[in-house]
C-alpha cells in the first residue's frame, strides 16, 4: 500500500487498482490455510459431535492421506516446502544386550511431531475440555477403527531391525494443526561392529537410524525434539530411570545427528533422504563377571604359590593339578564369553595364567634336578634356596596384583586385601633371609672342603678329574683373602679360613670353637690331617688359638 500514488490522474488510479488487487489475492492466499476444514457439529441433546467434526474435516480436504509438502497452499505461497518432522526416543528400558548375536533389545517409545496445518479446527475446541487445548485431541480410536479417520502420519522407519513389536500407540490433534504420534515398541537392533576386546570391561555402541521410507529430503526434513534425541523415562515406583536400574549393563550418554542421505534412483540420481542417528553407549556391569570367572582362577594360581612351602617332589603334582582345574573352568568360561576371532581381556588373562603355570613346573623340575646335584655341588642348595625365597616372596602378590591390572579392580577393599597380603608375605620372607647367609656360608665350607680332602695323585690314578663349575670358581677367586695360609707355597684353595668370615656374611658367625667336629674337619690342610683321636688333638694343641 505505501506505494500507491495518491493522485486522481487515470494512470494513478489504474496503477492503485493493481496494487489493491495483488494485496487481495495475496490475504486470500495467506488464509486459505488458516479456513477452518470443519464447523461444530452437535448432537440431539446438543453437545459437540467431535467424530462427526473430525470426518468432516478430513473429507474436506483433498488428498488428505498426502503429505502437506505435496501442496504449495499448505505453506501460505506458491513455494513447496518439506514438511518439518520432530522425532524422539523415550528410552523405558534396556531388555537384552545378546553378546552372540550382537543385539541390541529396546522398551522404548517412539515420539514423532508435525504439523498438518489442513487440520485447523479452533472453534471446536471451545466445546472441549479447557484442558483439550493443551494436551490435544486423542483421535487413535478413530484413525484405527474399521471406517478409518484419514490422516497423512509420517513413514518413519528403522533402517535395520530384528525383530519389532508394538505394544501400544496415541495419536494426537491439536488446536494449531500440531499432531503428535507415541508408539510403544519392543525392537531388536542389530549391531555389527560391537568389540569385545575389552570384555568384561567392554563399552559398546549401539547405533539407531530412522528415516522416510517414500519422502525425501524435498518433501519430509526431519529434526530432533528440542535437540534432544533421547529422552529417558523415569519409573514413579522407583523414581529414577529403569534404564539405569538394569543389572547387567549401564546407561552411560547417547549422541544423535542428522544428515541429508544420498540414495540416488534411476529417475532422481541426486534423491537424498532426511536420516537420523542415534547412538546410543552402555558399559557392561563387570563386578559379577569377574568375581564369578576370574576370581576362582586367581584364586586357584594362590594355592599353586603355597606349593613352595611343600617338598619338592609334591610341588609338580599341585601345579599340574591346579592346571587341570583351570582348565576344566574355562572350558565353563568359554560358554559364556563372546566366542570371537580375537583374544579378550579374559582370554589374555587365562592365557598368562597357562603359561605362569608352565613355567612354575619348569621351576620344579629345575629345582628337583638341582637337589640331585648339591652334594657335588654345595652351591646348588644355596641356589635352591634362594628360588623358594624369591617365589615365596613375589608370586602371591604379583598374582593378585596382575587379577586387580587386568580387571581394574581399583576396589578399596581389594587393595586392602592384597597390602595386607603383601607385607605379611615380605614379613614372613624376611625372616628366612638369614637362613639363606647361613647355607651360602657353609656351602663356602663344603667347597673348601671339597678342595682340601682331593688328593691329585689318587684321582689321577684313577683316571678321575675334580669337576668345578664356573661359579664355584668364581667364589674360590672372590674369597681368596679370607683364607690365609703360613706357607707362601699352598695353593690358594688350601688357605685356611679365619674369623673373618664373621664381618663378611654380616651375620652371626658360625660355630668356630674346636667342639664343632663339622668344622675341624677341613680347618686345616689336607697335610696337617687331625688325627683319629680328638682328645690327642686338643691336648696336643694342633690347632692353636689364631686358627680356632
Amino acid at each position: 500500500l505505501q506505494f500507491m500514488y495518491f493522485e486522481t490522474s487515470m494512470s494513478g488510479i489504474i496503477f492503485n487498482s493493481i496494487i489493491l488487487l495483488l494485496f487481495a489475492c495475496a490475504n486470500i492466499g495467506l488464509s486459505l490455510a488458516a479456513i477452518p476444514c470443519a464447523d461444530p457439529v452437535f448432537d440431539i441433546s446438543g453437545n459437540l459431535d467431535l467424530k462427526t467434526v473430525l470426518f468432516n474435516c478430513t473429507k474436506n480436504i483433498p488428498s488428505i492421506q498426502s503429505p502437506p509438502s505435496y501442496f504449495p497452499y499448505t505453506s501460505g505461497g506458491s513455494s513447496f516446502q518439506a514438511v518439518p518432522v520432530t522425532v524422539q526416543l523415550a528410552l523405558d528400558n534396556l531388555l537384552q544386550i545378546n553378546d552372540v548375536n550382537s543385539a541390541i533389545s529396546l522398551d522404548f517409545y517412539l515420539r514423532v511431531y508435525w504439523i498438518d496445518p489442513r487440520i485447523y479446527m479452533p472453534e471446536v475446541y471451545q466445546y472441549l475440555n479447557p484442558n483439550c487445548q493443551k494436551d490435544g485431541i486423542d483421535v487413535t480410536s478413530y484413525v484405527r477403527s474399521q471406517i478409518p479417520l484419514e490422516i497423512w502420519l509420517p513413514d518413519i522407519f528403522f533402517y535395520s531391525v530384528i525383530d519389532f513389536n508394538q505394544i501400544k500407540e496415541m495419536i494426537k490433534i491439536y488446536p494449531n494443526g500440531s499432531m503428535f504420534w507415541s508408539r510403544h515398541l519392543i525392537v531388536s537392533f542389530p549391531e555389527p561392529q560391537m568389540n569385545f576386546k575389552q570384555y568384561p570391561l567392554d563399552r559398546q555402541n549401539f547405533s539407531i537410524v530412522l528415516q522416510s521410507f517414500a519422502h525425501d529430503s524435498t518433501t519430509l526434513s526431519m529434526s530432533f525434539v528440542s535437540n534432544a534425541a533421547v529422552a529417558l523415562l523415569t519409573n514413579p515406583q522407583y523414581k529414577t530411570p529403569l534404564i539405569y536400574l538394569n543389572q547387567l549393563w549401564i546407561y552411560q550418554s547417547y549422541s544423535g545427528f542428522i544428515i541429508n542421505k544420498a540414495s540416488p534412483s534411476p529417475a532422481n540420481p541426486s534423491r537424498k533422504f532426511s536420516t537420523a542417528y542415534i547412538n546410543l553407549v552402555f558399559q557392561r556391569q563387570k563386578m559379577g563377571i569377574v568375581l564369578r570367572l576370574a576370581l576362582p582362577v586367581t584364586v586357584f594360581v594362590v594355592i599353586v604359590g603355597f606349593s613352595f612351602w611343600t617338598s619338592l617332589d609334591m610341588r609338580v603334582d599341585v601345579t599340574l593339578q591346579m592346571i587341570l582345574v583351570i582348565s576344566a573352568l574355562y572350558l565353563v568360561i568359554s560358554q559364556v564369553i563372546p566366542f570371537v576371532g580375537y583374544f579378550t581381556i579374559m582370554d589374555n588373562f587365562i592365557t598368562l595364567v597357562f603359561i605362569a603355570l608352565s613355567l612354575q613346573i619348569a621351576v620344579h623340575f629345575l629345582t628337583l634336578t638341582i637337589e640331585k646335584t648339591t652334594e657335588a655341588h654345595p652351591f646348588n642348595a644355596v641356589f635352591n634356596l634362594f628360588m623358594d625365597f624369591m617365589f615365596r616372596l613375589v608370586w602371591i602378590p604379583l598374582s593378585m596384583l596382575v587379577f586387580i591390572m587386568f580387571f581394574d579392580m581399583y576396589e578399596p577393599t581389594i587393595l586392602a586385601g592384597m597390602i595386607t597380603i603383601t607385607v605379611v608375605t615380605v614379613v614372613v620372607n624376611i625372616f628366612k633371609m638369614g637362613k639363606i647367609c647361613g647355607v651360602f656360608e657353609n656351602a663356602i665350607y663344603r667347597l673348601r672342603e671339597k678342595f682340601c680332602n682331593y688328593d691329585k695323585e689318587e684321582d689321577e690314578y684313577k683316571k678321575r678329574v675334580l669337576k668345578l663349575t664356573d661359579f664355584e670358581l668364581f667364589i674360590l677367586r672372590q674369597t681368596r683373602n679370607f683364607y690365609r695360609d703360613e706357607s707362601d707355597s699352598a695353593p690358594v684353595y688350601q688357605r685356611v679360613p679365619t674369623v673373618s668370615s664373621k664381618a663378611f656374611f654380616s651375620i652371626s658367625a658360625p660355630d668356630f670353637s674346636v667342639n664343632n667336629e663339622h668344622f675341624r674337619k677341613y680347618l686345616v690342610r689336607p697335610d696337617h690331617r687331625l688325627p683319629t683321636n680328638t682328645e690327642d688333638v686338643l691336648s696336643n694343641d694342633v690347632l692353636n688359638d689364631n686358627q680356632v
